[in-house]
């Protein structure tokens, strides 16, 4: 049998940041970080900056963020 082990939104948000982190140098491209989640994620096909794609599963995270979560997460990977 197959066994699905749910992530939680916390430790899903923790990886995003991560993979935020990771990525800062593409996110630093752009005026701000709700303007480069926007672009960069999975569901849209043309990006204008060349930008990692960011992946499906983080849509449900990225859905529950507000602008003052934008801000935090921002100042936390210190954009």
């Amino acid at each position: 049998m197959f066994t699905q082990e749910t992530v939680s939104d916390y430790e899903l948000l923790q990886q995003f940041k991560d993979f935020l982190k990771n990525h800062l140098t593409e996110v630093r491209q752009y005026p701000d970080l709700a303007t480069y989640v926007e672009n960069a994620r999975s569901g849209f096909f043309f990006t204008p900056i060349e930008t990692t794609k960011i992946p499906a599963h983080y849509n449900r995270v990225i859905r529950q963020l507000t602008p003052d979560d934008y801000q935090a997460i921002s100042r936390m990977i210190h954009l």
